[in-house]
């Protein structure tokens, strides 16, 4: 993508652009780090970027100050771009497109739509009011509102003639993909909840026990989990004789292990043929 942008006389806003997204991801970074979060990888994607790291127990206050780092980042160069237009006014043919990359990274991330900044921060602050089970399936109907619009915008500047706007077009398809296709094994979300229940252990925690046969799979037992309370499952095979017994905890590492179709019973046979 880049090289067809160079190519086609955008080397200039390609190298804003990647500069004004690279310091937006330094800020998130710097913010995690600050706030004791182990890092491990910072990946570039035509549409933005991505950070990664241990973010398992992250509490909600701390998730909102990593979310609003990386805007503010890009706010504060904007300002401070703009002020050196008072001072060296002709600087402002080559500055205008930093502020305009850097307040529309700003604005775009701000949207309440998960994964952008502004819809984990929405996220966040549902949570405290709310278990984070629920607050995730708020925050999705941001993303089907949101991808309609954009798409809207796109196909309302055909018609008015204005331009043909393909960026108004790849967001609405970024954000419904984002919205509509759940994480793998639906992991992120239970991390969410993991740290829910982290913030509530020392005001104590309901459990639920849930009695299930060892024909279940996986996912059916993730789809059991809620927000409200930790559930450990108690598996029976068909004579009612307990043969297992999992924890939530215990549920998240099996599906990063195995398919969620994957059975109770099938991780039952593995595992009694790798024992020694």
């Amino acid at each position: 993508m880049l090289i067809l942008l160079i190519a086609f006389g955008h080397f200039y806003d390609c190298a804003v652009y990647l500069t004004t997204i690279v310091l937006h991801e330094l800020a998130h970074a710097e913010m995690a780090t600050r706030l004791g979060y182990t890092l491990d990888s910072f990946v570039l994607m035509p549409y933005g970027a991505s950070l990664c790291g241990d973010f398992e127990c992250v509490r909600s206050k701390d998730e909102i100050l990593i979310a609003l780092a990386g805007p503010l980042c890009n706010i504060i160069i904007a300002v401070v771009t703009v002020a050196v237009w008072w001072i060296f006014p002709a600087s402002y043919v080559f500055t205008d497109r930093v502020v305009f990359a850097n307040l529309f990274t700003a604005a775009f991330n701000l949207l309440p739509v998960f994964p952008l900044d502004g819809g984990r921060v929405a996220l966040a602050a549902f949570s405290v009011f709310m278990p984070r089970q629920r607050a995730y399936r708020r925050v999705r109907i941001f993303g089907y509102i949101a991808s309609p619009l954009f798409a809207g915008l796109f196909v309302l500047a055909i018609v008015l003639g204005v331009t043909v706007n393909f960026s108004f077009a790849l967001i609405s398809v970024f954000i419904f993909v984002s919205t509509a296709v759940p994480d793998k094994s639906s992991t992120y979300r239970r991390v969410y909840d993991m740290a829910y229940f982290s913030e509530r252990l020392g005001r104590g925690l309901k459990v639920s026990q849930i009695l299930v046969p060892d024909t279940l799979t996986l996912i059916q037992l993730d789809r059991m989990l809620s927000g409200n309370c930790y559930t450990c499952f108690t598996v029976v095979n068909e004579s009612l004789k307990t043969v297992a017994s999992i924890t939530e905890t215990e549920l998240m590492e099996l599906l990063k292990n195995h398919s969620p179709l994957t059975t109770i019973k099938e991780i039952g046979k593995k595992q009694k043929n790798q024992s020694p």
